[in-house]
C-alpha cells in the first residue's frame, strides 16, 4: 500500500518497531531508511514487564505490545508535518501512540482494524482485550476521522462495538506480476517435494486461530486416499505448536509427508505458492488474508473457511469454502486433490479474479478517494481551528505529508 502511494507521487512515512515476533531485526533504529521508495523508521521495542517478571512463563515470549519510548518522541516531531495519520492493527503501542499524536496535533486519523475485531479472534485472550477495548481502543475509534474495513463483515464488527464513525470498505491488494514465477525445481526439491507430489500449502502463523491443527488432522484422515499428497505448513511458530505437530506426524508415520519449513519469504515463498496444487486456510476468523490473495495471484486453487470472509472464491469458481469441522475439511481436501483438472481451472479463475478486482492500482484509487473525503470532512469541523489557517505554537504554517504506523 505504501509503495503504491509513493508510485502515485505521494510521500509516505512508515513508523514501525524492530520486532520480528520473538526476535529483533538487525537494522538501524530511530532513523529513516528507504525501502522501495518508502521512508521507513524502525524503533527499538522495550518490554519492562518482561524484565520485571523474567521467570513467569507468560512473559517468556514477546508481549506483542511493541512499546517504544523512542517512537513517541519521533511522533511528536513528524506528525505535525503530515496531512494524515493512518494506523494498522489495534492492541499495540505504535497504533495507540500515533492515534493520540494525531489527536494532539489535529490531524485526521484513518484506522484499519485488519480482522482483529472478528468475534472469533476476540475470544482469544478475551479478558485482556475487552478491558483494552473499553478503555483505550473504542475511545480512539470514536475520535477517528474514518474507519477502514477490508470487507462487509468488518463493517459489522465495527458496529458491534457501538461505534458510529464513518466507515469505508477497501480490500487488500496484490501484485499479480510479482507472483508470476519460473519454477525452481532445485529449491522446491530441497524441501522434500518431488515432481509427482500433490502439494497442499498452509501459509500463515502457526496459531490456534488459523486452524493449522484442524488442517493437520484432516490431512491425516485423507492421506490413504491421496498417497502422493504432501502437506507444507509454512509460517512462524508463534504459539509454540510446531513441536506437538511434529510429534503427531511422527506417531502417524507421516513425517516424510508433512513439511515444516518455518517462516518463508521472498523467492521461496513465491515458489511454494506457485508449486502448490491447493492452498488451504481453515481459519476461525480473518480480515482479508494476503496469503489467500497471493495464492490466487499464483494461479493456485484455494480451500478456505467461512471465517476468511471471501465469498468471491466460490462465486467465480476459484476454490471452495467449507465449514470448520475436520470431517467437512477432509472430505473437501480429498475431492479436490483427486481432480487435478478442476484444480487447474480453479487456479485460472482465481488469477482472473484478482487481476480484475484486487490489483494495487484499483485499491489505491479507493484509498486516495477515502483520504480526500476524510480530509475534507475533517477540515469542516470548526472546533478544531480557532482561526482560518491553523499554525503551530510558533505561528508557522504546517508542512504537508502522509504518515502510516504499524
Amino acid at each position: 500500500m505504501a509503495e503504491a502511494l509513493v508510485r502515485r507521487g505521494h510521500e509516505v512515512i512508515v513508523f514501525t518497531s524492530n520486532s520480528n515476533l520473538d526476535q529483533d531485526l538487525d537494522i538501524p533504529t530511530g532513523c529513516p531508511i528507504e525501502v522501495n521508495g518508502v521512508q521507513v523508521w524502525y524503533f527499538q521495542k522495550r518490554e519492562p514487564l518482561k524484565r520485571l517478571f523474567p521467570k513467569v512463563a507468560y512473559f517468556s515470549k514477546s508481549l506483542g505490545y511493541l512499546y517504544s519510548p523512542q517512537m513517541r518522541e519521533a511522533l511528536e516531531r513528524i506528525v505535525p508535518t503530515v496531512d494524515l495519520v493512518h494506523t494498522h492493527l489495534p492492541f499495540n503501542y505504535p497504533s495507540y501512540a500515533a492515534a493520540h499524536a494525531a489527536f494532539r496535533h489535529r490531524k485526521p486519523l484513518f484506522y484499519h482494524q485488519r480482522g482483529v475485531f472478528d468475534p472469533e479472534r476476540l475470544k482469544f485472550r478475551s479478558l485482556k482485550k475487552s478491558i483494552y477495548l473499553r478503555f483505550i481502543e473504542v475511545p480512539i475509534l470514536k475520535r477517528a476521522t474514518t474507519l477502514i474495513a477490508l470487507n462487509g463483515k468488518e463493517v459489522e464488527h465495527y458496529k458491534r462495538l457501538r461505534v458510529n464513525t464513518p466507515c469505508r470498505v477497501i480490500p487488500n491488494g496484490v501484485d499479480t506480476e510479482s507472483n508470476a514465477v519460473v519454477q525452481d525445481s532445485v529449491m522446491i526439491e530441497s524441501l522434500g517435494i518431488r515432481p509427482e507430489h500433490m502439494v497442499v500449502l498452509f501459509l500463515g502463523r502457526i496459531h490456534p486461530v488459523k486452524g493449522a491443527d484442524r488442517l493437520l488432522q484432516a490431512f491425516f484422515q485423507i492421506q490413504h486416499n491421496c498417497p502422493n499428497a504432501v502437506l507444507v505448513m509454512a509460517g512462524p511458530d508463534e504459539f509454540g505448536l510446531e513441536k506437538g505437530f511434529k510429534q503427531r506426524t511422527d506417531a502417524a508415520r507421516l513425517a516424510h509427508r508433512v513439511i515444516f519449513p518455518g517462516m518463508v519469504h521472498g523467492k521461496l515463498k513465491a515458489q511454494l505458492l506457485s508449486r502448490a496444487d491447493l492452498f488451504c486456510l481453515p481459519s476461525n476468523g480473518e480480515g482479508f488474508s494476503m496469503a489467500v490473495l497471493e495464492a490466487l495471484a499464483s494461479k493456485t486453487a484455494v480451500l478456505i473457511s467461512p471465517g476468511c470472509h471471501f465469498p468471491e472464491v466460490e462465486r467465480v469458481g476459484a476454490g471452495r469454502i467449507v465449514e470448520l469441522g475436520c470431517n467437512e475439511l477432509s472430505k473437501a481436501l480429498s475431492e479436490m486433490l483427486l481432480d487435478a483438472s478442476a484444480l487447474k481451472h480453479m487456479g485460472i479463475a482465481g488469477h482472473r479474479l484478482v487481476s480484475e478486482q484486487f490489483t494495487w492500482g484499483s485499491i489505491t484509487d479507493k484509498l486516495l478517494d477515502t483520504y480526500a473525503e476524510g480530509i475534507e470532512r475533517y477540515s469542516k469541523r470548526p472546533e478544531l481551528f480557532p482561526s482560518p489557517q491553523h499554525h503551530d505554537e510558533c505561528g508557522r504554517s504546517q508542512k504537508l505529508g502522509e504518515f502510516e504506523t504499524h
